[in-house]
C-alpha cells in the first residue's frame, strides 16, 4: 500500500522561511525602536509605541487562531516552548510570531494611516471615515499577498482546511481562506484609525480621553496602554470568533489532497 501524497518537504529552513523569520525579528526590533524613539521625543509614549505594544500583547491568539483555520507550518520552522498560553497550533506556535506580530500587522497599519491623511489633505474627506475604510482595504491587500501568495507559494504555511466557496485555489496545498484577509482588514482598520486619528497637539484619541480621566501623565500613559492593549485584544477576539465557530460547526471542509509535509500528519479535523 503506497504512503499518504508528500506536498512539500519541510526538513530544513528554506530561503523563504528564513525571509519570513528576518521579517519577524527584524521588523519588530525596527518599529519598536521608531516607537521608542518618537516617545522620548514626544516625553511621552507615541501612538507608534503603543500599537507595537498592543500587537506584541495579543499575540498569544495566534495559536488558536492557527487551530481554527488549519494553518500548519514546517517542522524545521522554530518553535515556542510548550508552556505558551493555548498553544493550539499543530507542533507548536513559531517562535518568530511574538515579535513578528509587531511587523506583520505595524508595518500596514502605517501605510494605511499615512495614506488616508494623504487623501483627506488631498479631498476634504472626513478623517474618521477615510482613514477606516483605507485602513481596511490596506489590511485586505496585505493579507492577500502575505498569506494568499508568499506563505504559501514560498512553503512557509498552508491551510490544511478551507470553508467551501469563501477561499481561492480550493482543493490544492495553495488553497487560502478569504475571510483570513476580512478579519487582517479589520484589524488594520482600527489600528490605522488609531495610528491616524489625533488632535493638535499629536495625541490619539485614546490618549485624549486618558489625559481627561487621570491627574498625573504617568497614570495618563499606564491608562493609555492599558486601553491599547485592551482594544487590540477585543478586535482580535472579534474577528477570531467566526473561525472559531464554523470550526467547531464543521463547516471548515475542504482539505488539501495530500499530506503537506514529510514526515509531519496535517493538522487532524
Amino acid at each position: 500500500m503506497s504512503g499518504p501524497t508528500v506536498l512539500a518537504a519541510g526538513t530544513e529552513l528554506s530561503t523563504a522561511m528564513n525571509i519570513g523569520i528576518y521579517f519577524a525579528y527584524l521588523g519588530g526590533a525596527f518599529f519598536l525602536a521608531v516607537g521608542i524613539y518618537l516617545s522620548v521625543k514626544r516625553g511621552r509614549p507615541s501612538g507608534l509605541l503603543l500599537l507595537c505594544i498592543s500587537a506584541i500583547s495579543f499575540s498569544w491568539i495566534e495559536a488558536p487562531y492557527d487551530w481554527a483555520t488549519y494553518a500548519n507550518f514546517p517542522p524545521a520552522m522554530p518553535r515556542m516552548p510548550e508552556w505558551w498560553p493555548l498553544n493550539k497550533t499543530y507542533g507548536g506556535l513559531p517562535a518568530p510570531v511574538p515579535p513578528g506580530y509587531i511587523a506583520y500587522f505595524i508595518l500596514p497599519t502605517v501605510i494605511g494611516a499615512f495614506l488616508g491623511r494623504k487623501l483627506v489633505a488631498r479631498t476634504g474627506w472626513r478623517r474618521p471615515q477615510t482613514l477606516l475604510l483605507v485602513g481596511l482595504g490596506v489590511g485586505i491587500v496585505w493579507a492577500i499577498g502575505f498569506n494568499c501568495f508568499f506563505g504559501p507559494r514560498a512553503g512557509v504555511f498552508y491551510y490544511g482546511r478551507v470553508i467551501e466557496h469563501l477561499a481561492v485555489f480550493e482543493g490544492t496545498k495553495y488553497q487560502y481562506p478569504l475571510y483570513d484577509a476580512v478579519a487582517m482588514g479589520v484589524q488594520v482598520m482600527v489600528f490605522a484609525y488609531l495610528l491616524g486619528r489625533t488632535d493638535a497637539e499629536g495625541r490619539t484619541i485614546v490618549e485624549a480621553w486618558a489625559d481627561r480621566r487621570t491627574s498625573t501623565p504617568k497614570k495618563s500613559w499606564a491608562l493609555s496602554v492599558g486601553a491599547f492593549i485592551l482594544i487590540g485584544h477585543a478586535v482580535y477576539f472579534s474577528v477570531f470568533a467566526p473561525h472559531w465557530i464554523t470550526k467547531e460547526a464543521g463547516l471548515v471542509n475542504v482539505p488539501v489532497p495530500g499530506q503537506l509535509f514529510d514526515g509531519v500528519p496535517n493538522q487532524p479535523k
